[in-house]
């Protein structure tokens, strides 16, 4: 499966990355300061964003690592040349946030660009060291000519760049970031995390057909929200308490001073929510992949549909999620059997048969996949809930193309044809007697000739309203 840009996969490969450069931004991972080492690795996950997901999820997280950087800076104890990534130090807030958050974004913009361009080549893996390898100065550059040009009291510029070039840990530095960067490529692009992002994505759509995704996101929007207001309180309360027992022993905080703890607990809360981003991301991941293997058990074993329980109770779950305000347009429950099937097992064989039933599968998944759930219940049996409202000629339309496909179906000369049942989606109707007014439909395309559809006359009275 390729990797597709925007999807399931890239949603939590995403956040994980925002809650790694978060995590990193705020604990000694980020910066690593053992004289007369200082290594700087906060950048690290902009770069993995840009080679596994694309340049706007790097811009994205490169200007989390900004905000990051900028709030750092909004303190008293830090040195005087730090101080102009900060609004509130440096006393030119718009200069600031360019520098900050800008040159970051655009840093995580341009390796996105440059990953791409890499993984079109001839040998993407050598071109994802090289791009790795000019990350650093792509970063020290977009940040020291920023600071020229905004700041040249400051005496950074361009040429600044050649200092970090220069100094003694410079390849050993862009040896480490190179490792882990193509490991993270090779690790993405791996089939075994490509199935895992497969079983993934099958649970997401699944539990997209059945919850509401805008009043989770604001569930969720809500809740983060209530961390965050939460987060802030605890570091205003350790503060005040701080101040207090210090006071006790004769010692009295300034202003700048309690601000500087505040900033710091604040800091460290960020760094606590961020590695609990990670944690819950782990545990929702780890629980989606268990709901698949319990939901793989209970699916059909020669098509890979839904079962028939599986089918039934799903189904009686969008029916009650289901919206029914759609003037002309509704949904519809879809039964279909292969004509002539038992024929084709007593002259051709069961395999012959199986295979029959495979193709019809494919065909179905190719046409309503997406549209609503499909089961076989049995036999030559098989079910469409088509949970997209559409018209009757629109319906129509698709039941045509899976008719031609499946005349495509031969077994030895012999063309396979199917009768389908349909009938709308209406309020107050439950999965099984949708099932029970659709069957009556399918018998009585088989008692017209058979290869053929048959709707419900409520598709009219429902078209007239």
């Amino acid at each position: 499966m390729e990797k597709e840009k925007g999807g399931m996969k890239n949603k939590y490969l995403f956040w994980s990355l925002v809650a790694i450069e978060l995590f990193m931004s705020f604990s000694f991972l980020g910066y690593i300061h053992i004289e007369p080492i200082s290594l700087t690795f906060v950048y690290i996950p902009v770069l993995a964003a840009g080679c596994v997901l694309g340049a706007k999820e790097a811009a994205a997280v490169g200007a989390v690592f900004g905000l990051a950087s900028m709030w750092k800076a909004s303190a008293f104890y830090v040195a005087a040349g730090d101080a102009v990534f900060s609004p509130v130090m440096s006393g030119r807030p718009v200069e600031s946030v360019i520098l900050s958050v800008g040159t970051r974004a655009l840093f995580g913009f341009l390796v996105g660009l440059l990953y791409q361009a890499a993984e079109r080549g001839r040998h993407p893996v050598a071109g994802v060291i090289v791009v790795s390898s000019v990350g650093r100065t792509i970063h020290t550059v977009l940040v020291y000519a920023c600071m020229g040009i905004l700041f040249p009291e400051t005496g950074f510029g361009i040429a600044s760049t050649l200092d970090d070039i220069l100094r003694w840990d410079f390849v050993p530095f862009l040896l480490i970031v190179d490792t882990i960067i193509v490991l993270c490529y090779l690790f993405v692009h791996s089939d075994l995390l490509q199935r895992f992002f497969f079983r993934i994505q099958l649970m997401d759509e699944a539990n997209a057909s059945v919850l509401h995704r805008g009043k989770d996101s604001a569930a969720l929007a809500l809740l983060l929200g209530l961390v965050l207001l939460a987060s802030f309180s605890v570091a205003f309360y350790f503060t005040n308490r701080i101040g207090s027992v210090m006071s006790r022993h004769g010692i009295e905080l300034s202003q700048e001073a309690s601000y500087d703890v505040l900033h710091l607990l604040i800091q460290f809360l960020l760094g606590m929510i961020a590695l609990a981003v990670m944690v819950i991301i782990g545990i929702i991941l780890y629980q989606k992949n268990f709901n698949y293997l319990y939901y793989q058990a209970r699916l059909d074993g020669l098509t890979g549909l839904l079962g028939r329980n599986q089918f039934f109770q799903i189904g009686e779950q969008l029916l009650a999620a289901a919206k029914w305000d759609g003037p002309g347009k509704t949904g519809c429950f879809i039964i279909l059997d292969v004509d002539h099937f038992k024929e084709i097992n007593d002259k051709f064989g069961h395999p012959e048969g199986d295979r029959v039933l495979k193709r019809i599968a494919e065909n179905l998944q190719r046409i309503f996949g997406g549209r609503g759930i499909l089961g076989r219940l049995g036999g030559d049996e098989f079910v469409v809930l088509v949970q997209e409202p559409m018209t009757r000629k629109e319906a129509e339309k698709l039941l045509n193309a899976l008719k031609a496909d499946v005349r495509k179906i031969h077994v030895q000369g012999m063309e396979i044809t199917c009768s389908v049942g349909v009938i709308p989606l209406e309020e107050g109707y439950s999965i099984d007697e949708l099932y029970r007014s659709a069957d009556r439909l399918l018998y009585e395309a088989k008692k017209k000739g058979k290869d053929q559809f048959v709707f419900g006359y409520r598709f009219q009275y429902l078209e007239s309203k």
